[in-house]
């Protein structure tokens, strides 16, 4: 992965930007993957879960990355912000070739990219209680569709052990 990320000729403020937004089980799951990651020699930026939707900051430091790794779950915690984030790091991934790698914590890539089962459930009940435009509601959907269609990680277990 590392010899991909530093491949780019683009001037970048860190390796890797670190994308979860769950309630529980995956926070552990990316603050290991965060350490295994910095250990590695790699800069990671993450998200911590506390910025606003469309900050600026939380913006730039995906565009100012070589790769995003986006975290889905599932329990999965719908927001506006992590949408938004979303659609951004995809854009990264078109217009500035950054590297996109999703990783499907305990949750199957096709209940992501279909939005079924708990994933699904947790997103439309999103969707029913923001007052969106059919085209707000879509773009989302055409977001998780194609982060989920990226090759990406499943991991099935909580009990994931990174190794040096």
């Amino acid at each position: 992965m590392s010899s991909s990320i530093s491949s780019s000729s683009r001037s970048h403020k860190s390796d890797v930007f670190l994308s979860y937004h769950d309630k529980e089980a995956c926070k552990s799951f990316a603050s290991d993957l965060y350490s295994a990651l910095t250990r590695a020699g790699l800069v990671v930026q993450i998200n911590h879960n506390n910025l606003t939707s469309g900050d600026q900051t939380n913006l730039s430091a995906i565009e100012a990355s070589r790769a995003s790794i986006i975290i889905f779950s599932s329990n999965f915690d719908a927001s506006t912000w992590f949408l938004e984030e979303l659609k951004q790091i995809l854009e990264c991934g078109r217009t500035i070739g950054q590297v996109v790698l999703p990783v499907f914590f305990i949750v199957n890539p096709s209940d992501v990219r279909r939005q079924i089962g708990n994933f699904g459930k947790v997103f439309e009940d999103f969707i029913a209680q923001r007052i969106l435009t059919n085209n707000e509601s879509m773009r989302y959907k055409e977001a998780l569709i194609e982060a989920s269609s990226n090759p990406g990680f499943p991991v099935m277990s909580s009990r994931v052990q990174f190794r040096p």
